[in-house]
């Protein structure tokens, strides 16, 4: 059995792991046998973002960008600076997947982010949030103030505990702060699932 470590903290239950390449921007499972005695395969890869500030008087965006690392390797840098105290955050936030251009959402949710923060409460927004949790500074409640950070952002496949098809999807989070739309972070990615 050849495993990296870095790559399969740890496996779902039912599923022997035979062999695991990672590499940051994208995941690859490879030779995953589940109880039935099937391969299964999957990639994700970070493949656009886009953020842009509406009130630069409450937020500066310093850097969004993605960072290619290697050929199958691409993950996420945000900076950001609040200039003032915001106690008041709801993310509205949408999940489009791409085809002849992003379709309407497939789901809508508004989430009142200090409470969020003190009590997760909703199953998507916690799927989110533990993708980009390990890799930045929001680690307490409100009020936010100064620069918030996320450093190497890469996806793995914990995300895929909700049941979706191959194909490119797209997160729009729009940031309220005080009941006004203060900036938009649109992050796009590409899942792979390959039974062959």
């Amino acid at each position: 059995m050849n495993q990296d470590p870095d790559c399969c903290p740890s496996s779902p239950s039912g599923v022997t792991v035979l062999e695991c390449s990672s590499s940051s921007g994208s995941l690859h499972l490879d030779g995953l046998q589940q109880e039935d005695g099937q391969p299964d395969s999957s990639t994700y890869k970070l493949t656009n973002v886009n953020c842009e500030s509406f009130n630069k008087s409450w937020v500066t965006i310093n850097e969004c960008r993605l960072k290619a690392m290697s050929r199958n390797r691409t993950v996420f840098n945000f900076n950001a600076t609040f200039h003032h105290p915001a106690s008041h955050i709801i993310q509205d936030y949408r999940y489009f997947k791409r085809e002849n251009g992003y379709k309407p959402w497939l789901y809508r949710k508004k989430i009142d982010g200090c409470r969020f923060l003190r009590k997760p409460y909703d199953a998507l927004t916690i799927l989110i949030y533990n993708a980009y949790k390990p890799f930045s500074n929001i680690n307490h409640t409100c009020p936010f103030k100064g620069d918030i950070l996320i450093r190497g952002m890469y996806l793995t496949t914990e995300i895929k505990t909700l049941p979706y098809p191959t194909g490119e999807y797209m997160v729009q989070l729009n940031w309220l702060f005080y009941r006004k739309v203060q900036f938009v972070t649109n992050v796009s990615f590409q899942f792979v699932e390959d039974f062959f």
